[in-house]
């Protein structure tokens, strides 16, 4: 434990916090100290940490007025889009040059004197959580909030795995860079997470891990006993009487499950587990994924004239194409002999008819769900299906295009954040922060950055298993 009301005091104070050692439980117990002294302002990285500090602070009975907290990212582009005025802002879909842009210009913005003025007559202090992820861009931006107010900074040296666009990532233990912040430096020292999570053997070996990985030890997990090791050939995940895929069958019976798999630069590995395991898990979404703006633009490009050809197109990249087959061809459906069968076509039929005469995209909308609807369709994003009907919804009411919807659609999300629950597939950068009961990692031995491997590690607060092609990981490249 920390000295909360000694390290608010503090105009600049940083504190290092491992995963799971109680960060967020700091922070709810600092907002509770400076209750009824302003509104404190919060930013994180990601949009599952803000719905996680939010669900930690709902917890503790923290009324919502006493604080605000969203991304950095989604902070700094309510400040541009506001008074930025030049007309030369990249699209939001093309991530690598839109972000970095909303970072530069909003430390110019925050250099204004009427900027200032709002910012510090709105919030009386800020905390920014996982420091580590900062860009040395982000850091020059904050440093300029800290001009402002007391400011203090949250992170783990160890799990700084972001790195956007290859930014170089802010050094947490460089004198030069932390100036201030490092002369009150505050650490935490004991697993908290696996406390409440009664396992508290778990805590205590992930804390010996954490040790390992900071000397660049080899990691032997037979000397671990909290953690469960299977030692599999990986090819067997995908072989039904396998042992590995046998073993996450039984997985999927948990109620709070994350499967998490050491690839974060594809999403069609995990794509592959959703339909191996028939819809089973839930796959974890990036909030910018290019698939979300593809699909509005294929919408906003319908004319009565193309109005079956991008149906179809949008049927293929939604739903399973092999029973897709079995009801699409190339001038429209096939003849079906079920009664049913063929109720559900002629309502699409008659969809298609009214869309020839009159787009609209609330129609659209009830086609996708119709066709859904049909016997053996499945979609294996469920995420991108709901969110594209959403703002085909948003667009017919508001009369907008559907990627403009779609925009606001994943800018709200950025703001207010994303609960994730059930029994889930992701990767560490898209689960970074959150916490499940049973966490399974699949693969382990291809993790070749021990940032990366920790924080993977981290995420179990009852149950982890490990299934790896030996027993020894070395996540060093």
């Amino acid at each position: 434990m920390i000295d909360y009301k000694e390290f608010v005091s503090k105009e600049k104070s940083m504190l290092i916090a491992p995963a799971g050692f109680g960060k967020t439980y700091t922070i709810s117990e600092c907002l509770i100290h400076l209750e009824g002294k302003g509104k404190q302002l919060i930013l994180t990285h990601t949009h599952a940490g803000v719905a996680s500090l939010k669900e930690k602070f709902k917890q503790k009975k923290i009324h919502s007025y006493n604080y605000n907290i969203e991304t950095i990212t989604s902070f700094a582009q309510k400040y541009v889009l506001s008074f930025y005025t030049g007309i030369d802002i990249p699209s939001q879909e093309n991530s690598k040059e839109y972000y970095p842009f909303i970072i530069n210009k909003a430390k110019e913005i925050f250099k204004l004197k009427l900027v200032k003025n709002v910012i510090s007559r709105t919030y009386s202090g800020l905390f920014v959580d996982e420091y580590q992820d900062c860009t040395t861009q982000q850091h020059e931006l904050i440093s300029s909030l800290a001009d402002l107010f007391p400011t203090h900074i949250l992170g783990d040296y160890l799990q700084g795995i972001f790195g956007f666009n290859g930014e170089a990532l802010v050094d947490m233990q460089a004198e030069n860079d932390m100036l201030e912040f490092i002369n009150n430096q505050y650490s935490l020292n004991h697993p908290q997470r696996w406390l409440r999570g009664n396992n508290s053997n778990l805590g205590l070996d992930l804390k010996k891990i954490r040790e390992s990985l900071i000397k660049k030890e080899e990691i032997n997990l037979s000397e671990f006993p909290s953690i469960e090791t299977f030692t599999i050939d990986e090819r067997d995940l995908y072989i039904p009487y396998k042992d590995y895929y046998k073993e996450i069958t039984k997985l999927l019976k948990e109620e709070n499950l994350l499967i998490l798999h050491p690839d974060s630069t594809s999403i069609y590995p995990r794509l592959k587990l959703v339909k191996q395991f028939n819809n089973r898990i839930k796959l974890i979404e990036s909030i910018d994924d290019k698939d979300f703006y593809k699909l509005a633009k294929t919408a906003d490009e319908i004319t009565n004239e193309n109005i079956i050809s991008k149906l179809n197109e949008l049927s293929y990249k939604l739903f399973n194409k092999t029973e897709l087959d079995k009801w699409f061809n190339e001038k429209g459906f096939k003849k079906k002999r079920e009664e049913k069968d063929r109720t559900s076509v002629m309502y699409l039929e008659s969809l298609i008819e009214e869309l020839k005469n009159d787009i609209s995209y609330i129609k659209i909308s009830f086609f996708l769900i119709g066709v859904k609807e049909l016997q053996g369709i499945k979609s294996h994003r469920s995420e991108l299906f709901s969110s594209f009907v959403k703002s085909l919804r948003e667009a017919d009411e508001n009369k907008i295009l559907v990627s403009e919807a779609m925009t606001n659609s994943r800018n709200v999300i950025r703001r207010t954040g994303r609960k994730v629950s059930g029994r889930c597939i992701g990767t560490t950068l898209l689960t970074k922060g959150l916490e499940f009961d049973t966490v399974a990692i699949i693969n382990a031995h291809k993790f070749k950055c021990p940032k990366h491997l920790y924080v993977a590690l981290t995420r179990a607060s009852k149950r982890l298993l490990i299934f790896t092609n030996k027993v020894e990981l070395f996540p060093y490249k």
